[in-house]
């Protein structure tokens, strides 16, 4: 690919992007309100001419704070995820890099402003790429200005971004093309196009690029600071590749050199087809000169910059945020204030040409001055005196009071945000009240804040995939995996994990994960509430139960980290679950001689309680013997009276003898 073909992409693009609609006047518009300045220059001169006082009333930036506020509250962190449990290890190994790479990067404060640029204006920025200062973090993850970046609206085939450097620094940057980015930065003047006419060499291609370019030289170049615009080009070309499917239905490109690849068409256990897909492409240009063309340095096939988008519009998908509604009432309440403020000041004299021999200027400046002094005119023509009235009030003011206190109301209702919203007083009272207020408000934002946490989300995603091509070459990568709570043990991960005849275990890349956020937000004021309704819980149940239950409040509570592990070990010793691994060699001797004190006892108590169980059975025993014996004997007496009894009723059944 020549570079007139280049040349040309870049120029078509530019001119896409000047037929766009139109859209960032209205968001810096925006913006400048959030920041207070919200009166034309041409209506501050105009206020100035007639003596009207230049008045704003900022209402716009306390609605937004508070939903930047919210924001910073409800903020939840990143985390990888395995699809199965087989990758389980993996996830957790390469959560702790993400993470890492995350915090030292500042990813938070990044997304924070895309999302503040996102609130106002529509639209917010953030890169993400891999930091070329070895001496700061891994990655460059910053918020970029809205007017830095130009995308293809319908097709999505193309990110431009503009960016004005020092001349210097884009030569460091691109060292093999000096002669051209000083050519380009205003010295093709004194250019000699004979010494290179017939040579064509790289300067003379430049020199046309210059010479037939069709845009203005001010768009790209600055002389008096002595920069120059570069362009960073994303563009999408489609090119034909072999395609593997697995069953699961997970698809990548075939890659001839990978031996994986290989054995998988080998198997048959992968389905192959030629399909034609997006490949992306960067090319450099220093004003119009093209520098260079490659494929994409990034891991993925997504572009280094993430959209934040606040609400888009529905035809032309302009992206516009929530000042966009709130700049009526806003300029009503200016306008208001600025109109009843004058009527205060509203002094309108009515008097007779010769009621005073003073000039009208020095009448009207004596009338508005607190000490001012009129004379009239005791020779005036109408009977009974000159006539001379100042007028103060018109009686509209009270009107114009109104409605600037329902301008006030306007700014906060269009934009679904309410008072308890923004930690106001309210209606409201109870605490189950104004938190339905505030799930209220955040409910009239969840297109928003759904495009945030998925933008977020991507943030999150870009960076994984710079560490699975980092640890992809890497074998027996050691990651310490933090133990869970506050009593969790740390483990060892390894990845990419070589065995003795070469096979990988823990393989990054086999391994199927994704970037999710957390469900469970992080912040001090959402674990202060749970804090509190877990206390709250707590104190109604039995108090065997309140003391089982306190690790939980422990963790929960919003301490440093080396306190709440001193509450944890002074509860574990209240309760006797300690845990022998957590104790000193000193205080593991003492737990043993209690132990075994301990034992003794228990040995001694069970002792005790068998010699008394041996006497218990003794006695029992002799005491059933003694009630056999005597239940025997009882039977004997028994024999023996039934004897008896039958003997005498033997005898008396015998007839007496007859008489002789």
């Amino acid at each position: 690919m020549d570079k007139h073909t280049h040349n040309r992409r870049l120029n078509k693009i530019l001119n896409q992007i000047d037929y766009q609609p139109e859209w960032r006047g209205e968001a810096d518009r925006c913006h400048q309100y959030f920041d207070g300045k919200q009166l034309d220059p041409q209506l501050v001169q105009a206020l100035k001419e007639r003596r009207q006082p230049i008045l704003t009333t900022n209402l716009i930036a306390p609605a937004i704070n508070g939903v930047l506020g919210m924001e910073a509250r409800s903020r939840t962190g990143w985390f990888v995820r395995a699809d199965d449990n087989e990758f389980q290890d993996v996830a957790e190994g390469l959560n702790v890099r993400v993470a890492e790479a995350l915090r030292m990067a500042k990813a938070d404060k990044a997304c924070s402003d895309a999302y503040q640029g996102q609130i106002i204006g529509g639209i917010g920025w953030v890169e993400v790429k891999k930091n070329k200062d070895p001496l700061s973090s891994k990655y460059r993850i910053e918020a970029v200005h809205r007017d830095e970046i130009d995308w293809d609206w319908k097709a999505d085939n193309w990110l431009l971004r503009k960016r004005w450097v020092d001349v210097e620094e884009a030569v460091a940057a691109f060292p093999q093309h000096k002669a051209i980015i000083e050519g380009a930065s205003g010295q093709w003047a004194n250019f000699d196009t004979d010494a290179f006419t017939g040579v064509g060499d790289v300067l003379t291609h430049a020199y046309d690029e210059y010479q037939y370019s069709t845009r203005e030289e001010t768009e790209w170049l600055n002389p008096t600071r002595d920069m120059i615009k570069l362009y960073e080009l994303y563009y999408r070309v489609w090119e034909e590749e072999v395609i593997m499917r697995s069953s699961d239905g997970r698809a990548v490109v075939y890659q001839k050199k990978n031996p994986i690849h290989q054995a998988m068409v080998a198997s048959g256990k992968v389905d192959i087809e030629r399909r034609a897909v997006p490949k992306l492409r960067l090319s450099w240009y220093a004003g119009p000169h093209h520098l260079m063309d490659m494929p994409s340095p990034q891991p993925h096939n997504h572009y280094p910059y993430v959209p934040f988008y606040g609400s888009r519009e529905d035809k032309i998908k302009i992206p516009y945020g929530l000042v966009r509604s709130m700049l009526s009432p806003q300029d009503e309440i200016n306008f208001r204030r600025i109109k009843l403020t004058a009527q205060l000041n509203y002094k309108r004299i009515v008097m007779d040409d010769d009621a005073t021999k003073m000039s009208d200027a020095a009448v009207i400046d004596e009338v508005h001055a607190s000490d001012g002094m009129i004379k009239l005119n005791p020779m005036a023509k109408r009977e009974g005196g000159a006539r001379f009235t100042v007028e103060t009030d018109q009686g509209i003011a009270q009107q114009q009071f109104q409605i600037m206190q329902e301008a006030k109301t306007l700014i906060q209702d269009v934009a679904g945000i309410y008072n308890a919203y923004l930690g106001k007083e309210g209606g409201a009272q109870s605490g189950v009240a104004i938190n339905s207020l505030v799930e209220q408000g955040a409910t009239t934002l969840a297109d928003i804040n759904d495009n945030y946490r998925s933008a977020r989300q991507m943030v999150g995603e870009l960076v994984m995939a710079h560490e699975v091509e980092e640890l992809t070459s890497k074998r027996n990568v050691r990651v310490v995996v933090p133990g869970e709570g506050l009593n969790g043990k740390e483990r060892e991960v390894y990845l990419n994990q070589e065995g003795e005849g070469g096979e990988l275990s823990n393989a990054i890349s086999h391994a199927k994960t994704q970037v999710v956020l957390g469900e469970i937000q992080q912040s001090p004021g959402y674990r202060a509430q749970v804090t509190q309704m877990l206390m709250d819980f707590l104190s109604k149940l039995p108090q065997e139960l309140q003391m089982a239950s306190m690790d939980i409040i422990i963790e929960q509570v919003d301490l440093p980290d080396d306190v709440k592990k001193r509450l944890m070990k002074a509860y574990e010793k209240l309760s006797g679950n300690v845990n022998p691994e957590d104790m000193s060699e000193e205080e593991q001797a003492a737990m043993q001689q209690q132990q075994e004190k301990q034992q003794a006892v228990e040995e001694m108590e069970f002792k005790a309680m068998q010699l008394d169980l041996a006497e218990k059975e003794q006695k029992v025993g002799k005491t059933q013997a003694e009630t056999g014996y005597t239940q025997a004997r009882a039977g004997t007496e028994q024999v023996k009276a039934a004897s008896m009894a039958a003997e005498m009723q033997r005898s008396a059944a015998v007839p007496p003898p007859l008489p002789d």
